[in-house]
C-alpha cells in the first residue's frame, strides 16, 4: 500500500473482526458454568486454556506464517476455520472432542491478533499508527465486555450451544465483507524457518521482542487484577469498571504516542501503575485502584505502538505481533495462578502487583533501550 491516507473505514472492519477473535475466549470464560453442567466431572476451565497454549507454542511462529502467506490470506484463512469451528461447537459431542474444536480454534485466533494489527498499520498514514494501535489495544476488553452483555439473552434462548452458534454465524457474515474489501498489504512469499529459528530470529532482535515483553508483562497483571481485586476491595461491582478504567487508558495512550515515542510512554505507565498501587495498598481507595488500571491502561496501549516505532515494514511488524502474541500469552497464563496465591490479602496483591510493575520497568526499559540503539543504526 503507497496510499499516504489512514483507511479508517477498513481499520474499522478489521478492529470488529479483532472483537470476534476476542470472542473467542470470551465465549468460554462467560458459559463456563453452564458448560461444566454439560460436562460434569471434567476439566472445563482447560478448554479455555487451551487457546493460550496455542499461542504460547506458536506465537513467535506465526508471525513468520503471516508475512509468508500475506495478511489478507491470514485473516481470511482464520476467519473461515474459526467461524466453522464454533458453528461445529453448537453440536453436542464428547469433551475430548470439544477441546480438539478450542485447540484447533487456538490457530485461528493466533493468525488474527498477529495480522489484523499488521494489516491495521500498513493501512494507516504514520501519523496515525501509533492512534491505530491504541485503538487496537482496546479490542479485547470491548470484545469480552459487549460478549457479557448479549451471552445471558443467549443461553435463556437456545443454551450454552447457542452461544458459540452465535459466534460463529458472526465469523460467517463478517468473511464476505472481509473477502470483498481487504487489500493486499504485504507481498506472500519466502519459506518458514524451524522453530528453533524462528524464535533466534526473533529473540536476538530486541526491535521484534521488546514490544512483546512488555505486553507480557502487563498481561500478567491485567486478567488477575480484574478477577481478584474488586473482593480484596470489598467491592464486586468492580469486576465490570475496572476494564473500563484500563481501555480508557489503552485509548488513550495512542493519542499521547503521537507526542511521546510508545517505547518510553510504555515505562512510565509502569512507573505510575507503580507508585498507584503502593497508593491503593496504604489507603484501601476504589479510586486509587481505577487510577492504576488506567495507567496500566496506558502501558497496554504503549506496547502495541512500539511496534511500528521500530517496525518499519509489514514483515517486520508480523514478526513483532508474534512476539506480542506469544509473551502475552505467557503473562495471561502465569499471572492468574501467581496472584491466586496472595488473592486474600490487599497487600499481597499490591505486593505483586508493584513487584510486576518494576520487573516491566527495568526488563521492559532495557529491551526498549536495545531496540532504539538497534534501529539508530540501521
Amino acid at each position: 500500500m503507497t496510499d499516504p491516507r489512514t483507511h479508517w473505514p477498513l481499520i474499522a472492519l478489521l478492529w470488529t473482526t479483532g472483537l470476534l477473535a476476542a470472542a473467542q475466549f470470551a465465549k468460554l470464560t462467560l458459559t463456563i458454568d453452564a458448560l461444566s453442567d454439560v460436562y460434569p466431572g471434567m476439566p472445563v476451565p482447560l478448554a479455555v486454556s487451551g487457546v493460550s497454549v496455542v499461542g504460547i507454542l506458536g506465537g513467535a511462529l506465526a508471525g513468520f506464517f503471516v508475512a509468508k502467506i500475506g495478511a489478507r490470506r491470514a485473516v481470511l484463512l482464520a476467519v473461515a476455520a474459526s467461524g466453522f469451528l464454533s458453528l461445529f461447537q453448537g453440536i453436542e459431542m464428547p469433551f475430548a472432542a470439544f477441546m480438539a474444536t478450542r485447540i484447533f480454534e487456538g490457530f485461528g485466533h493466533l493468525l488474527l491478533v498477529v495480522a489484523l494489527p499488521t494489516m491495521m498499520v500498513a493501512l494507516s498514514k504514520p501519523s496515525d499508527k501509533p492512534v491505530v494501535m491504541g485503538l487496537w489495544g482496546t479490542f479485547f476488553g470491548v470484545g469480552y465486555a459487549l460478549l457479557a452483555l448479549v451471552v445471558p439473552s443467549l443461553e435463556a434462548w437456545g443454551g450454552v450451544r447457542a452461544v458459540y452458534v452465535g459466534h460463529g454465524i458472526l465469523l460467517v457474515a463478517i468473511f464476505p465483507v472481509l473477502w470483498a474489501l481487504l487489500p493486499r498489504v504485504m507481498a506472500a512469499g519466502g519459506t518458514m524457518p524451524d522453530v528453533m529459528a524462528v524464535h533466534r530470529a526473533i529473540y536476538a532482535n530486541p526491535r521484534y521482542f521488546a514490544p512483546g515483553l512488555g505486553h507480557g508483562i502487563y498481561t500478567a497483571i491485567f486478567i488477575a487484577l480484574v478477577a481478584f481485586l474488586p473482593n480484596a476491595l470489598g467491592a464486586v461491582w468492580l469486576t465490570a469498571v475496572l476494564p473500563l478504567a484500563n481501555l480508557s487508558g489503552t485509548f488513550v495512550s495512542g493519542f499521547i504516542a503521537r507526542h511521546i515515542p510508545a517505547s518510553k510512554l510504555s515505562i512510565g505507565g509502569f512507573a505510575v501503575a507503580g507508585v498507584l498501587f503502593a497508593m491503593m495498598g496504604v489507603t484501601g481507595s476504589i479510586a486509587v485502584a481505577l487510577c492504576a488500571m488506567f495507567a496500566t491502561g496506558v502501558t497496554a496501549g504503549a506496547n502495541f505502538a512500539a511496534v511500528p516505532e521500530f517496525n518499519h515494514t509489514p514483515q517486520d511488524q508480523a514478526r513483532a505481533n508474534g512476539a506480542m502474541a506469544q509473551l502475552g500469552n505467557i503473562g495471561t497464563f502465569s499471572g492468574t495462578p501467581l496472584y491466586a496465591l496472595v488473592a486474600a490479602s490487599l497487600w499481597g496483591i499490591t505486593g505483586v502487583s508493584i513487584a510486576i510493575c518494576v520487573a516491566g520497568v527495568i526488563f521492559a526499559g532495557l529491551a526498549y533501550r536495545a531496540a532504539r540503539m538497534s534501529a539508530e543504526m540501521r
